[in-house]
């Protein structure tokens, strides 16, 4: 009988669904993005592999944009007369209650609401989509999928921060890391391109889009990475702050601001944004090469936290296999794969310009003469979401 694995990931901008088969192949696919509930467009591609494009029209909130995806799939599945096998939910924070997978109960909903100040703009979210999709399908297996997950197995040197541990009642206070889903794909992409297997790989995965965070893999597991307790930390971000002196919040807490506001700043009016007043690199790049003063700031700012990182994870791994580039900007910014590379040779980086500009999808976009490769490899969290829920339906 086929399996069939809807993947449902609700984010802060937009819902994105995707159905696999048993052999992990997409089957149809939906999304839709409520930057702007005044038009939402529902977009993905219908059972004979069709473009869908549909105005859903004015929608108030995600609930509404989620219900009017979930209703497609409904109508979509109904008239296939396929019964789904599992469902599966990006979750982003799972701190170290829940490893990569985890069957989803009341328990485990419970605890999960207890996570949503950690992961302010995506645990929520995360959780509504639980909700909605067990309320239309409650006969299906749910599964929670962590980005967490990957992370697991962090050494204390790179795990613990040096602050008293027992400060928390609900939750320690740990780098746990995040984008562990794609971290994932990454690896199991290089090691097939390499064709070595993952535990002989040494990567330095850059996942860089609204939020951006770098991981060096050692053997396969991953030894350390820029998120931490939060995905605020780390690399600086569309609108997030990354690294950032705590004396600062400290500060501007003296002066009167309080929680809520904090945490608007230093999520949402962060980043590039606070440097040259956009979050979207697209159009931060298109503005430097016009000659904008703080768009090429805020790149720059970008590319040389990256450099730092990538020095850094060579210090902690020695020798590396490939530096890896993946999510929105990491896939299809070839100035931001130049930059951030550039005067790296030493360190055994070399890009091959030609590649890396004319690049589309994924490829290897090294130097005939680098020693480490420079691999770009398009994001799929949702594969391996269904990966790992079809392995734990053949257990």
């Amino acid at each position: 009988m086929t399996q069939w694995l809807l993947v449902v990931n609700v984010g802060s901008t937009s819902v994105k669904t995707q159905l696999f088969d048993g052999l992990l192949r997409t089957r149809a696919a939906l999304a839709a993005d409520y930057g702007d509930p005044a038009a939402v467009m529902l977009t993905g591609l219908d059972w004979q592999g069709g473009a869908v494009a549909t105005l859903l029209g004015p929608l108030p909130d995600v609930a509404a944009v989620l219900a009017a995806v979930l209703a497609r799939w409904q109508t979509w599945l109904d008239a296939a007369g396929v019964r789904l096998s599992a469902i599966g939910h990006r979750i982003v924070h799972g701190a170290d209650w829940f490893g990569t997978l985890t069957p989803i109960s009341p328990d485990v909903l419970a605890r999960l609401a207890a996570l949503d100040a950690y992961a302010p703009l995506h645990n929520p979210f995360n959780r509504l989509g639980v909700g909605q999709t067990l309320a239309i399908f409650p006969q299906v297996a749910h599964f929670a999928l962590f980005d967490t997950g990957f992370h697991r197995q962090l050494p204390m040197v790179a795990k613990r921060y040096a602050i008293p541990e027992a400060l928390s009642t609900t939750v320690a206070f740990y780098r746990y890391g995040f984008h562990g889903l794609s971290c994932q794909h990454s690896l199991n992409t290089a090691a097939h391109w390499l064709g070595r297997a993952p535990a002989e790989l040494n990567l330095i995965i850059l996942h860089l889009g609204g939020g951006a965070s770098a991981t060096a893999v050692r053997g396969g597991v991953s030894v350390d990475t820029s998120m931490g307790f939060s995905p605020t930390a780390g690399l600086m971000m569309a609108g997030r702050c990354g690294d950032l002196d705590p004396m600062i919040v400290l500060t501007l807490q003296q002066q009167g601001l309080p929680p809520a506001q904090l945490s608007g700043i230093l999520n949402h009016e962060s980043g590039l944004h606070a440097v040259c007043g956009e979050g979207d690199m697209r159009r931060i790049l298109h503005r430097a090469d016009a000659g904008d003063a703080a768009a090429a700031l805020a790149a720059a700012m970008f590319c040389y936290q990256l450099k730092k990182y990538i020095g850094a994870y060579c210090a902690v791994l020695g020798e590396v296999s490939a530096v890896v580039f993946t999510g929105g900007i990491g896939e299809h910014a070839a100035a931001i794969r130049a930059q951030t590379l550039e005067g790296l040779g030493p360190l055994g980086f070399a890009l091959d310009p030609a590649a890396n500009q004319v690049l589309v999808g994924g490829g290897d976009i090294s130097a005939a003469d680098s020693r480490a490769r420079v691999l770009v490899i398009p994001a799929e969290e949702a594969q391996v979401c269904a990966g790992l829920m079809l392995g734990a339906l053949a257990a």
